[in-house]
């Protein structure tokens, strides 16, 4: 009988555990407080936005469309157009890149969904260059 009793009582503390542990797992769960938005404001504001790059002479394929702090991006076609795959919400900025251009940052608006832009050539300098107003001179004694 006696062995009866202690099993009982270990049984309990062992429930009384497991307990104390889901209680206490629940206690110091992380709380997230509200915004001042609600999920349907946000989801209202969220729009997609399309658009056209091109430059001086005419539109521009392969530019880079990326969100800033983020991941998502995409490329423009060859007839310069693109649809950004992520719903973007006002105050978004979108970075355009392109090599041997100026790189546009573009922050989004209440009512932007459609972007044209004209991107302008940059000056790219190289450093160092080779001196070609030198003619070579070989060190070969001449005969």
């Amino acid at each position: 009988m006696k062995t009866h009793v202690f099993t009982q009582k270990r049984s309990f503390k062992t429930i009384g555990l497991i307990g104390f542990l889901m209680m206490s797992l629940l206690a110091f769960n992380p709380t997230y407080g509200q915004s001042e938005k609600t999920t349907t404001e946000i989801a209202s504001n969220a729009r997609t936005v399309k658009g056209i790059i091109s430059d001086e002479k005419g539109p521009l394929g392969d530019v880079n469309i990326v969100q800033k702090g983020t991941r998502n991006g995409t490329v423009t076609n060859e007839k310069g157009e693109f649809t950004f795959p992520v719903k973007l919400n006002t105050g978004d900025v979108l970075l355009v890149t392109y090599l041997g251009y100026e790189t546009h940052k573009i922050k989004i608006k209440d009512d932007t969904s459609f972007i044209e832009i004209v991107l302008t050539e940059d000056l790219i300098e190289m450093i160092g260059a080779l001196d070609s107003g030198k003619p070579y001179k070989s060190k070969r004694k001449k005969n």
